[in-house]
């Protein structure tokens, strides 16, 4: 008889652990706390109820947790008093989890990321520490990994001197680039001008037929959208696999605890919602992985009151601290909607050696200094969302909502058709006190602890967010715009009824970091609980750092390389 493995969540890292545990000879029990909105999960192209409708995503959170039914509370350390409940930084919850939204963004981290504090130094009020591998080890398991999504990109373009310089590559991309999104293409090019060094950026997104999906139909409505044709790559590519070698997938299913005895787990128990009433059922494990996402897994952790003798289950917690620019064209259209979503980007912010980084470090006491990633031809609004945003703004301007300034105002679009953004996607330092903890009073429509997020940045990420945002707006100019803005998105722009305080992104990631020192980090160098033998973490909670990058590839990768040593 096989060993069982009961693996809670079934997004990126849950469904590689899935994979990598099915096909090993495990029988393997997937508990996902959101619904299946497919049909088939072992099939290349399942029918499904995802679509690129604005009213359902980004306005009804058709795939997101109700923030009535599952809320979080948040308490932002610098500014008392701002303090929220409801949506904090929610990931969705359904079949596949993150990445039935994703905009399918896969750099690779670069290897100061996993060896910061040995190449950069420590950083007075951060608690900076080596990953226990670095990016060669980890080399092989990203290569793997895009095979698996299916990543489109140009090794030939990528600047030799910065990106592969960092992050060396072996082997090319599965696919080649698919076409350019104009407004991506058009600041590219601006940034080529200014001596920056842009580069397609890789993504799973199909140029070609690949793995029995289709080739992208290039809609533009990739970040916050499901995905019509599934030729985006996701997590159902290892989950498929796991299904076909015998995994089973229960939706609906909230785990709650994890029982154990001395240095085993025994049982994951969890509420089935797929009748009329919650039922509370017990699954027993030889292996527990733990894989709801950085704040989901310290909830369940903290809530089985999991081994934790130095208190560091939930802390080290951290966001990707954003930022965005947006040039506004009064005398053309950018087509901005048009083509894939954001084609292009550039590391030069992320390279700490970037001309001027260091003297602004000195200058604000810093080691050192590093942006990040910088996404070139950000999504405009819906539509929709542009017509809302006119309705609002109306009344101000002529005393009525509707009527011909309102249609004026749809046709020559202003917002949508001529508006064209960057966003820097940047670093933020791990520290301490930012934490996922059990909220005292708060709990769920289960009846279970909602998850209390406690945070602030460091002032790395705001010096670094001063020194440049200037450089965007510059970005800017040198493409055309006419007007331009350049501010931190603090805000989260998709759900805007939370304080401009809670950061605007779904980059979650700390909480259970890895480490070799039990008395430093929650998990050993494969993702072990230093003291449990059989509980496994596998999402973004495991990261020491933050890293510049999008972090989803790093996950799969990162779990890949875990799993494998079970």
């Amino acid at each position: 008889m096989s060993e069982r493995a009961v693996v809670v969540g079934s997004g990126p890292g849950g469904s590689v652990a899935a994979m990598v545990l099915a096909e090993a000879g495990w029988d393997v029990l997937v508990l996902e706390r959101g619904p299946n909105h497919f049909a088939d999960l072992s099939a290349a192209v399942p029918d499904h109820h995802f679509s690129p409708d604005e009213i359902l995503g980004p306005l009804r959170r058709f795939e997101f947790p109700d923030a009535l039914a599952e809320p979080r509370s948040y308490c932002d350390r610098a500014l008392p008093g701002a303090d929220h409940i409801g949506f904090v930084n929610a990931l969705p919850a359904a079949v596949g989890g993150g990445t039935v939204h994703w905009d399918a963004k896969t750099p690779r981290y670069w290897d100061i990321d996993f060896a910061k504090r040995s190449l950069l130094g420590p950083v007075e009020g951060a608690d900076i520490a080596d990953w226990p591998f670095g990016y060669a080890e980890l080399a092989p398991y990203y290569d793997e990994v895009e095979a698996l999504l299916g990543v489109q990109g140009d090794a030939a373009r990528l600047p030799a001197d910065l990106t592969l310089r960092h992050a060396p590559r072996t082997t090319g991309f599965p696919m080649p680039p698919g076409p350019a999104q104009s407004s991506s293409l058009r600041i590219a090019e601006a940034a080529g001008h200014l001596g920056l060094r842009p580069y397609p950026m890789p993504m799973a997104a199909n140029s070609r037929p690949y793995d029995g999906r289709p080739v992208c139909t290039d809609c533009g409505a990739c970040c916050g959208y499901g995905c019509v044709t599934l030729a985006r790559g996701s997590a159902l590519a290892p989950l498929r696999r796991a299904v076909r070698a015998g995994a089973e997938v229960r939706p609906l299913s909230t785990a709650v605890r994890v029982t154990h005895r001395g240095r085993r787990a025994r049982t994951v128990e969890y509420l089935d919602c797929t009748g009329p009433e919650p039922v509370r059922r017990s699954a027993p494990a030889d292996l527990v992985v733990l894989a709801g996402s950085a704040v989901e897994t310290c909830r369940l952790a903290l809530l089985s009151q999991l081994p934790d003798p130095h208190g560091l289950i939930g802390r080290h917690l951290m966001f990707h601290w954003y930022s965005v620019g947006y040039g506004l064209f009064l005398h053309e259209r950018v087509h901005s909607p048009r083509n894939r979503n954001i084609t292009h980007a550039l590391d030069d912010f992320a390279d700490p050696d970037h001309p001027g980084a260091r003297d602004a470090a000195r200058d604000a006491g810093l080691a050192h200094l590093r942006g990040g990633v910088v996404e070139l031809g950000s999504a405009p609004p819906g539509r929709i969302e542009e017509a809302m945003l006119y309705r609002r703004l109306l009344p101000r301007l002529t005393g009525a909502g509707f009527g011909r300034d309102f249609k004026r105002l749809l046709r020559e679009s202003p917002l949508r058709e001529r508006l064209l953004g960057v966003q820097m996607h940047g670093e933020d330092l791990p520290q301490r006190s930012n934490t996922v903890a059990l909220d005292p009073q708060l709990r769920d429509w289960l009846g279970v602890p909602a998850p209390r997020i406690s945070y602030a940045p460091h002032r790395h990420e705001l010096a670094a967010q001063s020194f440049y945002l200037p450089r965007m707006a510059e970005l800017l100019r040198a493409a055309g715009a006419d007007e331009v803005a350049a501010l931190p998105e603090t805000r989260s722009l998709a759900f805007p009824d939370g304080p401009g305080a809670v950061p605007g992104n779904f980059h979650t990631l700390g909480g259970m970091r890895m480490g070799t020192d039990a008395r430093t980090s929650v998990t050993d160098g494969t993702g072990r609980l230093h003291r449990m033998d059989n509980v496994l973490v596998a999402d973004g909670s495991l990261f020491p750092t933050a890293g510049a990058h999008n972090p989803t590839l790093t996950i799969m990768a990162t779990v890949l390389r875990n799993t494998r040593s079970v």
